[in-house]
């Protein structure tokens, strides 16, 4: 089977955001393979991580032992977007892939701004030096509760990483942040993910799917 693409030079970037224990990652490897199967040329990437040097930046922000200060947690997370955005996105985008992240920019609004406090347009500022001029075409926030977070988290079987462990007010912060933005933003869907994780697939992927439509149309429409 042929593998399709969006058009050339327009791919498509999908971003799955929220809270810890909210489903992001179930959700963004369900949409991967269900894109592959239709057989789009998909490239899933998470953050931290994604090449040989962020994981390595991902290692210091998860796995840190002793105090990290708001500030070096925000850039060492930018020094691995940075990298994951030219080594990985951009050119996964200039040859009209779907991109689907499993967090990306609003993940560092949320968490540095929202919850560690740093003023929100000193970190937005940062953040788009980081980026590089890439952002998303469609952004999924799942909200979630902190009892919700709590259960899904204990169910992975799993000790916390050092975000993980921080203080419930910290979470809560982080949690409100997003659906705050989610609510306010254009290109940006808040679902419950407390309707279960195949209803969430189900309502993702119906809108992935309407929004990728057109750009195949047009792509048939100038090859003609």
């Amino acid at each position: 089977m042929a593998k399709l693409t969006t058009r050339k030079g327009r791919g498509f970037f999908l971003l799955i955001e929220g809270a810890d224990g909210s489903g992001k990652t179930t959700l963004a490897r369900r949409l991967v393979a269900a894109l592959k199967r239709e057989g789009y040329n998909v490239c899933p990437v998470r953050e931290p991580g994604g090449t040989q040097f962020s994981e390595k930046v991902r290692r210091l922000l998860i796995d840190a032992q002793g105090a990290m200060n708001a500030r070096a947690e925000l850039f060492l997370f930018l020094a691995a977007r940075a990298q994951l955005v030219d080594d990985v996105i951009r050119p996964a985008l200039d040859r009209g892939m779907i991109v689907v992240a499993d967090r990306f920019s609003l993940s560092t609004l949320a968490y540095q701004s929202g919850g560690r406090g740093l003023p929100l347009q000193d970190v937005a500022h940062a953040d788009a030096i980081s980026r590089a001029g890439i952002s998303p075409d469609l952004t999924v926030v799942l909200h979630v509760t902190e009892k919700q977070a709590a259960e899904r988290l204990r169910k992975l079987g799993r000790s916390r990483d050092r975000i993980e462990q921080e203080s419930r007010p910290f979470h809560a912060r982080v949690r409100r942040f997003y659906d705050h933005w989610a609510k306010r933003r254009r290109a940006h869907i808040l679902i419950d993910s407390a309707v279960g994780p195949d209803e969430v697939f189900e309502l993702v992927h119906a809108e992935v799917g309407k929004r990728l439509m057109p750009r195949q149309s047009r792509g048939r429409n100038k090859a003609r």
